[in-house]
């Protein structure tokens, strides 16, 4: 198997200021790692400029840049113009589509995702049509990544979201917010068609490291959890062999 450095990093919030301190992260990740999955939020308040400022903070990378939309980004409804500045300056956004390492090695696919709350108590589809309509677009995020990891041939797979799939990630936050940090709809694709690794971000207060049910590791990179530093984990320490020696 080929050893792959993903770089991940979350709730960048990039604003006005922030132009040199997000240049030399890029610019670090970029010399680390084979590849940098970012996991939403990327702008502070979704506007097109702020979007634009990002990328020119990214320079010329040398390594394939990969993303999802967060709820920040989503704030001045902007988000097709966002992602459109994305691609234009070569970051592949999910919500458009997977990506494959040309050799196959890694695989990535990904959406926001939403909120709704975790098994055994998370929200159902059931009663007002409001709130059928507040879950079922948790169940129509899931639903994409459902599509993708069902077609997707790769040795390595990778799921993105900003919003959490497991509780495990969001323990450190304040109870009564958990249930609109991410919901475990999120996580039943990447049970069923069994990922390697699930990378979110949004939950700030919360913990790195949590699991599916079944398993898969799922890590939180909100740069707010590891000090505002980006996250490099090499596919070699999601192994079985490495997951069995972690229990």
């Amino acid at each position: 198997m080929i050893l792959i450095k993903i770089g991940a990093m979350a709730d960048l919030h990039f604003g006005p200021d922030s132009l040199k301190t997000y240049s030399s992260l890029f610019k670090s990740a970029g010399a680390e790692a084979d590849i940098i999955i970012l996991c939403g939020d990327l702008t502070m308040r979704g506007l097109v400029e702020e979007a634009r400022g990002l990328v020119e903070a990214m320079g010329i990378a040398d390594v394939p840049i990969v993303s999802v939309l967060g709820n920040h980004d989503h704030e001045a409804n902007n988000q097709e113009e966002i992602m459109d500045v994305l691609e234009d300056a070569g970051v592949k956004v999910l919500e458009r589509g997977s990506f494959i390492m040309p050799d196959r090695s890694v695989g990535v696919c990904g959406t926001k995702g939403f909120c709704g709350g975790f098994a055994p108590a998370r929200i159902a589809p059931f009663g007002e049509r409001i709130l059928k309509m507040f879950i079922n677009e948790t169940y129509k995020e899931a639903n994409k990544v459902n599509r993708s990891l069902k077609s997707m041939k790769a040795g390595f797979k990778v799921v993105a979201y900003h919003y959490a799939p497991v509780r495990d990630t969001c323990i450190g936050e304040r109870c009564e917010i958990i249930p609109f940090l991410g919901s475990s709809i999120l996580s039943d694709p990447v049970d069923t068609f069994r990922a390697d690794l699930v990378l979110h971000g949004h939950s700030h207060n919360g913990s790195e490291k949590g699991s599916t049910l079944k398993g898969v590791p799922v890590r939180n990179v909100a740069l707010h959890i590891h000090d505002r530093h980006y996250c490099i984990y090499d596919t070699g320490s999601f192994s079985p062999s490495a997951s069995e020696a972690s229990k």
